[in-house]
């Protein structure tokens, strides 16, 4: 067996190290005899050892030279604690460490050009900058030998994992060495799928170090019995139930802050740490830990990690996380050591943060914790194309595909796809191809570019290219030539519409644009009401599919004999209704919308939730909205039962109806949005141009948010009656759980030119418009009565079609073909082409009118002396008279915004309109 230099064992001596821990002997073998490892063991288990030591002691038996070891960790916030940590051992060895992140100050930067490090200590993003961009110090990564990733499994499943996949098999290509890979990870359940991932297209032996030991928990979970202000409740429970020092988790940017405002009335000793916070910030609150001064930081996912911060006595989770693993990281903050027992709280608001609590303190008991999968998104791939092209300069596309197909998350990618995205990014101007060689396109300096003043809303700076973090993917406010705040892009796509109101900077405002294409959206001061508070990225987060299966369980089980979980069955009970379960959906009905509460997988939730928007859109209008959550769904009320509706329509209609509800979907937009600067797309995107992208971006939106397969098996089962539906009149504990999801509207952009495009080559109805739109007739009659303005890019006129007595529409360019063709023969040809007709013509926003006397005939036989007598190029209104018969007047269509040179052609249709009525 290998065993550690002896100059480790003398500096573990030093430490005051007595041994060591389990995980840390496991390791020592495989990694000191060469193979990939990947080593799993809860927070506090030294794992960060578990790997270094060994490489240590390989690098004291063997030459090496600068960069000998890259240790890639997925947060910034971890990379200063790390490099502390690792130097410790480093410098005693006489090896260099360095760290490279964004906030590391230049003067750092530069110095590693002068003095290499044996160990480098970065982000994703950081290895992506140097492969890409450095080159001087990127010649230095043809001496790896060791690639440590920690906490593996917050990158697995993401983009960013992905990205670096395609990085490790960039650097494995370039070093022309097969370095040896080493993964730290928390608990996970399918070690083997990021164990693959991780390898990749190394041939090293590999093997999987698992410690199995559940660490010991103590959790109390508390339910507030809360006043009218649920922020002075909470925040005086913490005040009192902080222990120094503690950790205060919330689930997003804008509740820690929220928290922390409230928190300031009663204590000083009280911090904040989110990723927002400048690196000096986050520093600062750190010390504060260590070094006694803070009783409480609030914070996000950034201290969720492996951050050494000292002995944390407590950690209070304010409301329960969104999965299992979030709540063993969180958890495992206290008690950081090996027989150390963490200690927590989680502060419940609502009767169903009370089942979400004990459902994920019941799975962690379990050692229960989320899958993972594994994504493949082109966009990521798009952007490692554009890298590796940048490397090299210019380089065989054979090379590129090789290398990209080497990550195990493109294993599968085909030639012929690979192809399609190489000249699709030609198209765009971001590639170049010469014969079988690919260099950087013109375009690509224009969309991530060196300047500052940008000349062009959709350019980027240069520095955005290495991150698919989307920091800046945000909405600017503005009111006349004033910023008024930003808001999140998913928060804008799902919520804001033209004509809502919301709350920012403790000002109202209501929107009077969105702007897409810049990003931005034009508001004014309101005078008074409400208005909605927006909620920044990082709320909403999706609620792990294992959650609501074992709420389910708890309520069957003995476990229900917690008293705030029977306080709840007792209001089931009580009103003689079955438990809530997965096998009974409760319909509620209020004034504003239909409430379907049950237990159910998040995603499907959403896929149901979305098609009865889609409908409740074509029923109502374009103000409808849905909710969903893990305890059901709603929609805004329509006399229908929406929800039969769909029990009625088969799988294969039903699956394209699901297709139809998502590409109107907020997050499908949004995700489109965020894709296509991969791409190289800017401006409007369009079928059969953009073809690629539509159908990549529709893929990621259905992998991350929704589920059509177990949709269409939930759906089954309810129309064989398996899963119960019962009215209520009331409200309950589950149906209030859904109500307090933020509503999602649909997202029709440019609706004008989505009709337009439908009336190409045809003239239609508002109903035949609204049953191929899935859009309400009044959303529909609305537009189109704008799109017949003169002012309209989409110039349309309606015509009366005699045979039915319906209003037709047609683009107003068509309507001399649809006059002559056979489809509407009898609404254009009058009965009596001799007759005579006075005509009132109106002229546009004016009183002045004229009237012109025809006959039918002289329309036919000179269509331009007709033209030449009308006064107006635009005509306000007509309406055709009998000066025989006044009672003709009465039954006279009225014709609106008639363009001069279709106007002949409404004056033959009105003829054969009122010849129709008086003959037949």
């Amino acid at each position: 067996m290998a065993t550690l230099n002896r100059r480790l064992v003398d500096l573990m001596k030093e430490k005051n190290w007595k041994g060591m821990t389990e995980v840390q002997q496991k390791a020592l073998n495989p990694i000191l005899s060469g193979k990939n490892t990947l080593i799993i063991a809860p927070t506090g288990f030294g794992k960060t050892e578990a790997a270094l030591l060994p490489v240590l002691s390989s690098m004291l038996d063997n030459d090496v030279k600068p960069v000998a070891v890259l240790y890639i960790t997925p947060l910034k916030a971890l990379i200063n604690d790390l490099t502390l940590r690792i130097e410790w051992w480093a410098s005693k060895l006489n090896y260099y460490v360095n760290r490279k992140h964004g906030e590391v100050p230049q003067k750092e930067k530069n110095l590693r050009l002068k003095r290499v490090p044996h160990i480098l200590v970065t982000t994703p993003e950081g290895l992506e900058i140097d492969l890409d961009w450095a080159t001087k110090f990127r010649e230095n990564y043809k001496n790896i030998r060791w690639v440590i990733v920690d906490e593996i499994h917050e990158l697995i499943g993401s983009k960013r994992g992905v990205q670096l996949s395609i990085l490790l098999e960039r650097l494995k290509d370039f070093s022309n060495y097969d370095f040896q890979r080493i993964g730290l990870s928390a608990t996970i359940q399918d070690e083997d799928l990021v164990s693959s991932f991780l390898f990749g297209s190394s041939n090293r032996e590999s093997e999987i170090v698992r410690i199995k030991d559940k660490k010991v928990f103590e959790l109390n979970i508390v339910k507030l019995n809360s006043s009218s202000d649920v922020w002075k409740d909470a925040a005086k429970y913490i005040v009192n139930s902080a222990e120094k020092p503690t950790l205060i988790f919330t689930n997003s940017r804008f509740l820690t802050e929220r928290l922390h405002e409230e928190l300031e009335e009663y204590s000083d000793e009280f911090f904040v740490h989110h990723s927002s916070i400048s690196r000096e910030g986050k520093s600062l609150v750190e010390d504060n830990l260590r070094n006694g001064k803070a009783k409480g930081v609030i914070c996000t996912k950034t201290l969720e990690l492996g951050i050494d911060i000292g002995d944390i006595k407590k950690i209070i989770m304010f409301r329960p996380p969104s999965s299992v693993s979030s709540f063993l990281q969180r958890l495992g903050r206290s008690g950081h050591n090996i027989l150390g027992i963490a200690k927590g709280e989680i502060i419940c608001l609502y009767d169903f943060d009370v089942l979400e609590a004990y459902a994920i303190r019941s799975l962690a008991k379990k050692g229960k914790v989320e899958k993972t999968s594994i994504c493949r998104p082109l966009d990521v791939a798009s952007r490692e194309i554009l890298g590796i092209i940048l490397q090299y300069g210019e380089i065989e596309k054979s090379k590129v595909f090789k290398i990209i197909t080497s990550s195990y998350s493109f294993r599968d990618l085909s030639e012929e796809s690979f192809d399609e995205l190489i000249n699709y990014l030609s198209k765009n101007n971001l590639v170049t191809i010469n014969g079988d060689k690919l260099s950087i396109g013109k375009f690509f300096f224009k969309l991530w570019n060196f300047n500052k003043n940008r000349n062009y809303s959709w350019s980027r700076n240069f520095s955005e290219f290495f991150s698919l973090i989307n920091n800046n993917d945000t909405f600017l406010l503005r009111w006349k030539d004033k910023n008024i705040g930003e808001i999140d892009a998913i928060y804008v796509y799902k919520h804001i519409r033209s004509g809502d109101t919301i709350r920012i900077g403790g000002k109202l405002w209501k929107i009077s644009k969105i702007n897409t294409n810049t990003m931005s959206i034009d508001v004014i001061p309101s005078d008074g009401g409400e208005g909605e508070i927006p909620v920044w990225r990082g709320d909403g987060i999706s609620k792990s599919y294992l959650i609501p299966k074992e709420i389910e369980k708890l309520l069957k089980s003995r476990e229900s004999s917690i008293a705030d979980i029977k306080k709840i069955l007792e209001k089931y009970k009580s009103r003689n209704l079955p438990l809530p379960s997965s096998n009974v959906i409760t319909v509620e009905k209020n004034e504003k919308e239909t409430i379907y509460s049950t237990l159910i997988n998040e995603k499907v939730a959403n896929t149901i939730a979305h098609i009865l928007l889609y409908l409740a859109t074509a029923k109502d209008s374009l103000n409808s909205y849905a909710r969903y959550s893990i305890y059901g769904f709603s929609v805004s009320y329509t006399e229908k039962d929406l929800l039969k509706e769909i029990v009625k329509i088969n799988d294969k209609k039903l699956k394209k109806l699901i297709i139809k509800s998502i590409l109107r979907s907020p997050l499908f937009i949004s995700t489109l949005k965020e894709i296509q600067v991969s791409f190289g797309k800017v401006g409007k995107v369009s079928k059969g141009e953009d073809n690629l992208l539509l159908k990549e971006a529709l893929r990621q939106t259905i992998s991350k948010y929704f589920s059509i397969k177990k949709t269409l098996e939930y759906i089954k089962l309810l129309k064989e009656g398996k899963i119960q539906v019962i009215n209520y009149e009331g409200s309950l504990p589950l149906s209030e759980a859904v109500l307090m999801q933020a509503p999602i509207k649909p997202w029709i952009n440019n609706i004008t030119s989505i009709i337009y495009e439908t009336l190409k080559g045809g003239a239609y109805t508002v109903s035949e418009l609204s049953d191929s739109l899935g859009i309400s007739s009044k959303s529909i009659e609305s537009k189109l009565k704008q799109m017949r303005k003169p002012d309209s890019k989409y110039r349309i006129v309606s015509f009366i079609d005699v045979d039915s007595r319906e209003t037709r529409w047609c683009i107003l360019d068509e309507l001399e073909e649809i006059v002559h063709s056979c489809d509407f023969y009898t609404s254009f040809n009058a009965i009596n082409d001799n007759e005579t007709f006075i005509a009132s013509l109106r002229s546009l926003n004016s009183s002045t009118t004229t009237e012109l006397i025809f006959k039918p005939k002289e329309i036919l036989n000179n269509i331009e002396e007709i033209r030449r007598r009308i006064p107006f190029e635009e005509i306000g209104e007509i309406r055709i008279n009998d000066p025989v018969d006044p009672l003709v007047y009465n039954i006279s269509p009225r014709f609106y915004y008639i363009n001069k040179k279709v106007a002949p052609y409404i004056l033959l249709n009105a003829v054969a309109y009122i010849q129709n009525m008086k003959y037949s």
